[in-house]
């Protein structure tokens, strides 16, 4: 349905949503006011989930529609419930229930179309998706059952002879059948058995046995059941989605697979409903490095969104050069006289640039120590050669994600989300992550390696003598009809104190002994104290400044950003991005393409302050075209 939308739509939205006195761009009013399916390609600050929430604000002003339809809003995140939730309180209740869907694509696919395609194969709901569980039951089923004789015998002969792996339970979870039928093993070039052979019959068999039997899955397989799924869905299935959902809006949709893809085309029929998708193809840096996955492109027609309202013109001007179609950015700061600053540095002393960013700032009075300030790379591994994050600060932890330490009652509330929309297999990683941090705090380390457990290193020792405790654990949180804080509390209790009893620990209850910022009902979120790590305190004004990778800050705006170069695969990420300023050929690799948007994203945060650090062997062969615009520091004087 076309809406008419008057001046007066708009200013309302502008008075709701923007800050005194501003209002929307031209080209943010002509997404506005589209009610047809389309493609919008926004560009790094153009305030893309503001105009979403505007469209949003102005359907929920007609609602109901004629039908009982609704609208639907799909990400990869639940950012557009919180900002519902927060910059269009009054239209919360409204908005976020029937008939409307607001929450993430794989939720959405989970809930409609994977699950329901599995419990329709199998007779019953999928109980696990888990690679471990699933070894181990695979591996318990071909040692126990003659029916799979002939894949114990090839796999087990395979596991003995070739040396790949230590433990038999790694093997199995390393099987898989290749695209010409043969069954194979990790990165073992020669297959086990070929296609037709009795042991691929019967692994075939097992895999289905798991399913139907025991509601199992691997990773892997839920992602292939989910393409068969999307495959196998008739018209009169996807209608009813079409009629369902009058509009549909898809955020950050360059990040999508070519599954999630495949799902919202056959969804939603752009002919029969309206379907906007909202990204920017230059920010697809998750999939970019995968040559299997093609990037994509906004189709004939669509809408642009060039004006950005967060960073200047000199900036913009950086960034213009990194995408793919040049198409300039218009800022609505304009010049503010503030020119990018490039760092040139010998390899040899990259602890220099920090010190000589907060230098930068003293000049520029960047004074308040709650702004933002960033310092952001590539490449994070402590054992990557050449460049990468801890070249420039030797303190900063590679290990350590973004995430933060979880409150105890966050993560409980993170299962009760994931169960409640039936995803068992997510809220038993959550319970993972939950053991890990009572591990932490009651000093209990990984006997194999001596290290703190993580998600992954947890399972193997649950796995080793604690599985069925741990599984009787999970069944009872699958089972639960009252999934509620209480009760969920009540389980993790008496499983975690039962588990540390069977371990030797000698504490009656772990909880007691838990630290009191952790068990604070009134804190989601704490950050770790790993995470501190990571935090460069500017000894001048006490500033924070932050390291982290560049897909950490996706999304993310700062006052100041410091690019670090670092390399990958035998170059660096800004010697490859110099053909886009002029200097030298693009080459054939994906490595190309993958640094232009990690550059783009990057260089894309700062509100005021783009600074770039490039070694001096990258700026030698590429100095004249930086001249102009930047100011350069040299310090290698």
């Amino acid at each position: 349905m076309e809406w008419e939308i008057s001046k007066q739509d708009i200013e309302s939205t502008e008075k709701l949503l923007l800050p005194e006195g501003a209002h929307f761009p031209e080209d943010a009013r002509n997404v506005i006011c589209c009610w047809h399916s389309t493609d919008v390609s926004a560009c790094p600050g153009s305030g893309k989930t503001t105009v979403l929430l505007a469209k949003l604000k102005l359907l929920a002003d007609r609602m109901p529609f004629a039908n009982g339809a609704g609208i639907c809003v799909l990400s990869h995140t639940n950012v557009a419930v919180d900002e519902i939730r927060k910059r269009l309180s009054g239209y919360a209740d409204k908005l976020l229930s029937y008939p409307n869907y607001i929450g993430t694509i794989q939720s959405f696919v989970d809930k409609f179309v994977t699950m329901p395609y599995l419990r329709n194969i199998a007779g019953r709901n999928v109980q696990a998706v888990d690679n471990l569980t699933y070894a181990q039951h695979m591996l318990n089923r071909m040692q126990n059952s003659p029916k799979y004789k002939a894949l114990d015998y090839v796999t087990k002969n395979s596991f003995e002879t070739g040396g790949q792996f230590t433990e038999r339970l790694d093997h199995t979870q390393g099987l898989y059948i290749r695209d010409d039928g043969a069954l194979c093993v990790g990165k073992q070039k020669r297959a086990l058995a070929g296609e037709g052979k009795p042991s691929v019959k019967q692994y075939n068999t097992l895999i289905s046995d798991l399913l139907k039997y025991e509601g199992i899955i691997r990773y892997q397989d839920a992602y292939l059941y989910a393409k068969s799924a999307i495959d196998d869905l008739p018209e009169a299935y996807t209608d009813l989605f079409s009629s369902r959902f009058l509009y549909v809006f898809i955020d950050e949709y360059q990040d999508c697979d070519d599954v999630q893809r495949q799902a919202i085309d056959l969804i939603f029929n752009s002919a029969k409903c309206v379907v906007i998708k909202i990204g920017d193809t230059d920010q697809a840096i998750y999939n970019s490095a995968n040559n299997e996955v093609m990037d994509w492109l906004p189709q004939d027609g669509f809408l642009p969104i060039m004006t950005s309202c967060r960073y200047s013109q000199e900036i913009a001007n950086v960034i213009c050069k990194l995408k793919i179609d040049n198409r300039n950015i218009v800022t609505s700061l304009g010049k503010t006289g503030i020119k990018p600053v490039l760092f040139v540095f010998d390899i040899e002393r990259a602890d220099r640039v920090i010190v000589e960013f907060i230098k930068v700032l003293e000049k520029h009075k960047f004074f308040d120590n709650k702004g933002v300030y960033k310092a952001i790379g590539a490449i994070k591994k402590e054992d990557s050669s050449g460049l990468k994050i801890g070249s420039y600060w030797s303190e900063f932890d590679g290990s350590v994600k973004k995430q933060s330490e979880y409150n105890y009652w966050g993560l409980l509330d993170e299962i009760i989300k994931e169960l409640l929309e039936g995803k068992l297999y997510k809220a038993e990683r959550l319970v993972r992550k939950l053991l890990c941090r009572v591990f932490h705090y009651a000093k209990i380390k990984n006997p194999t390696s001596s290290k703190e457990f993580s998600i992954t290193t947890i399972k193997k020792f649950l796995a080793n003598g604690y599985m069925d405790m741990y599984q009787q654990w999970i069944y009872e949180l699958s089972e639960l009809q009252n999934i509620k804080r209480e009760a969920i509390d009540y389980i993790m209790r008496q499983k975690i104190n039962e588990l540390l009893k069977s371990m030797n620990f000698q504490v009656d209850d772990i909880f007691d002994c838990l630290p009191e910022h952790f068990l604070n009902k009134d804190a989601v979120v704490n950050q770790t104290e790993k995470y501190e790590k990571n935090i460069f305190i500017d000894p001048i004004r006490g500033r924070k400044i932050e390291f982290d990778t560049i897909h950490g800050v996706k999304g993310e705006t700062h006052d100041a950003t410091l690019y670090l170069e670092t390399d990958r695969q035998g170059a660096s990420d800004l010697n490859r991005i110099l053909p886009y300023f002029g200097i030298g050929k693009l080459g054939n690799s994906k490595l190309f393409e993958y640094s232009r948007k990690l550059a783009y994203v990057g260089m894309s945060r700062p509100k005021k302050l783009l600074c770039v650090a490039m070694q001096a062997k990258t700026y030698e062969k590429s100095k004249d075209v930086f001249v102009a615009d930047w100011e350069i520091i040299d310090l290698r004087e």
